[in-house]
């Protein structure tokens, strides 16, 4: 009879354990992480509309926190530090790779602006130079980037660069680190040509012009840490999905008309040219 005890009080404890494990996965309080491509304020401000929404929708607490820079906001994806966020095309691409990287995020969705998932980076001169007109005009001159972890002020542009046969011919590069700070540069004459996102420049079109434009590039994307509990998932998912209010949706990038299903292997392009400036960048 002890042992029949004994043996129904270790059943009820392991019991009691799973589901309080379980229970324990479904966090009411969640950590929403998102690289700071400008100030932090500024992108905090752009997407609390959009988490105020998740939070009525999910019943949880949603905190916005950021990284200290690229490196940071992407160990702190890797690690779970933030329970899902909004990351850009080469932070995915760099936060998935590598043994640490396999398998570590469930994507919730992609963003679409103006009907379409992907966007463009621009390489810019300033709009009276009238020698620079083309990637080939660039050879022998100063050029600048933003940060050396973007994707459309770093990998996409030196990809272009390097196709064209200029980056190895340039007097000099550095990295500015914000993509307004390149625009500015380029159009006060600090550098004779630049790498930012199109809509950056178009921004910027009184004082600079765009020379070449790069093939699509898939856009930003949310996703969540594979520890999250998948109910939990499946919640944000659809939340976001569902998500119509074009209020919400303009505030989170201008422009932005939808939250729509994307994959893992949309990525796998971009995953070819940073490999490939990685090898040959010096």
């Amino acid at each position: 009879m002890f042992r029949n005890a004994l043996v129904s009080a270790v059943l009820l404890f392991v019991l009691v354990l799973s589901v309080s494990t379980a229970h324990a996965q479904k966090k009411k309080n969640l950590v929403f992480g998102a690289i700071a491509v400008g100030k932090v304020s500024k992108v905090k401000k752009s997407l609390q509309p959009l988490l105020t929404y998740l939070e009525q929708k999910t019943g949880t607490t949603i905190t916005f926190e950021t990284g200290k820079d690229y490196a940071d906001t992407i160990e702190k994806f890797q690690n779970g530090y933030f329970d899902f966020g909004f990351i850009g095309p080469s932070p995915y691409v760099l936060a998935t790779s590598g043994a640490e990287g396999a398998g570590v995020f469930n994507i919730l969705g992609g963003i679409e602006t103006k009907g379409k998932p992907f966007f463009h980076a621009a390489i810019i001169a300033a709009k009276d130079n009238s020698a620079i007109n083309s990637l080939e005009d660039l050879k022998g001159k100063k050029f600048a980037f933003g940060s050396r972890q973007s994707t459309l002020s770093f990998y996409v542009p030196c990809k272009m660069l390097m196709d064209s046969g200029v980056f190895g011919t340039l007097e000099k590069y550095d990295f500015l680190g914000k993509h307004d700070k390149v625009a500015k540069y380029v159009a006060m004459g600090g550098y004779d040509a630049g790498g930012i996102k199109e809509a950056v420049a178009n921004k910027n079109l009184d004082s600079i012009k765009i020379i070449a434009k790069s093939l699509p590039i898939y856009d930003f994307l949310f996703v969540a840490h594979k520890g999250m509990d998948a109910a939990q998932t499946k919640q944000l998912r659809t939340a976001l999905l569902g998500l119509k209010d074009r209020a919400i949706l303009g505030s989170i990038k201008k422009g932005v008309t939808a939250i729509t299903p994307t994959k893992d292997s949309n990525y796998d392009s971009l995953r070819t040219v940073m490999k490939k400036v990685e090898a040959d960048f010096k």
